[in-house]
């Protein structure tokens, strides 16, 4: 099949409208439509676990608007115990619709007059079938003003390539949602994401703006630093599955990767004409001096009981910030925690 020839269907102008009517930050808070999102799963297992019902109710200005709601029961294959607690029987779980229907029409009640979903077969009712380990049509270039990854880029063995295409996707003005394993999620897809991949591909040289890279352990949201920024690698070692959740805003048309990501501590090294390991900012504080002086096998003792301390007792470059702010966009600034 020839891929530049791939047209549009008249919908994607009307799912692209709809983002005209969003709020500012210049919005009084009273006037903009807020939704409560319940869902229940037959667990806390990403890799195994599934969806069982998606709930959800507007509030503006202080007020529940009980007409506008939303609820999907989804169709489980086997029921569980984990399925009848919920007061879901057999019969009715098998009625439900899909997963990825329920999804898709949860997105339109979000707002959006149109949901385009694309993979790489049609089994699951998706609307493009194409292939991101190829290059974009010209067709769907800077047609959209979303692009969500809610889990598929990992699985795509190019992902420079399927990267390059979601982010050439999206109009200027529009943003990319990436939901992504970062950490312990060996053997789930093809890859493991760190956040300063993400920090250097959406970087100014290539047309956007990070607005934020997240992560979360537990009921704490956190706020990862720039590496560029932060003087130091964000690394996190731990021992609890981690997504990274990214969002970021396409700000001009450029080329992108016309000039191949670097990472930062690297970048600095080579710049500077040494072969010394540029130290982060944080790197004067007591523990770091301490993990310097430990001898190796004390370190590889002491690893496993450190990975059990939250991540705000162990790195200075996540910083917890409230769901409160999240919700706002309120995000904090690239500075190490005090």
């Amino acid at each position: 099949m020839d891929r530049s020839s791939v047209t549009l269907p008249s919908f994607v102008a009307r799912y692209r409208r709809c983002f005209d009517r969003t709020w500012t930050d210049d919005s009084s808070i009273d006037s903009v439509r807020f939704v409560v999102l319940d869902s229940e799963t037959t667990g806390l297992n990403p890799r195994v676990d599934r969806l069982i019902t998606i709930g959800a109710v507007a509030v503006q200005n202080s007020e529940i608007i009980v007409e506008d709601s939303f609820d999907a029961l989804i169709k489980i294959e086997r029921n569980t115990e984990a399925v009848t607690v919920h007061g879901v029987t057999r019969d009715q779980s098998l009625r439900g619709v899909d997963e990825a229907v329920a999804i898709e029409q949860f997105l339109d009640y979000l707002g959006a007059e149109k949901v385009v979903t694309l993979d790489n077969s049609a089994y699951e009712g998706a609307a493009i079938v194409i292939d991101l380990n190829a290059p974009l049509p010209d067709a769907l270039k800077n047609r959209f003003t979303a692009v969500i990854d809610g889990g598929c880029l990992e699985h795509i063995f190019n992902f420079p390539q399927a990267i390059k295409n979601s982010m050439e996707m999206l109009s200027i003005g529009g943003h990319f949602l990436g939901i992504t394993p970062a950490n312990n999620f060996c053997g789930h897809g093809f890859y493991q994401f760190s956040p300063e991949l993400y920090f250097r591909i959406f970087s100014e040289a290539n047309g956007f703006l990070v607005r934020a890279i997240l992560t979360k352990e537990k009921d704490r949201w956190f706020q990862v630093a720039d590496p560029e920024k932060f003087g130091g690698r964000v690394e996190l070692q731990n021992n609890r599955p981690a997504y990274l959740f990214v969002l970021a805003k396409k700000i001009e048309e450029r080329e992108i990767f016309f000039k191949a990501p670097q990472q930062s501590d690297y970048a600095r090294r080579w710049e500077a004409g040494t072969s010394e390991i540029p130290l982060p900012r944080d790197a004067a504080s007591f523990s770091a001096k301490m993990r310097t002086l430990l001898p190796r096998k004390w370190k590889e003792a002491l690893r496993p009981l450190a990975a059990n301390l939250s991540i705000r007792h162990r790195y200075a470059c996540y910083h917890q910030i409230d769901e409160a702010s999240l919700l706002r966009g309120a995000f904090a600034t690239d500075r190490p925690r005090q």
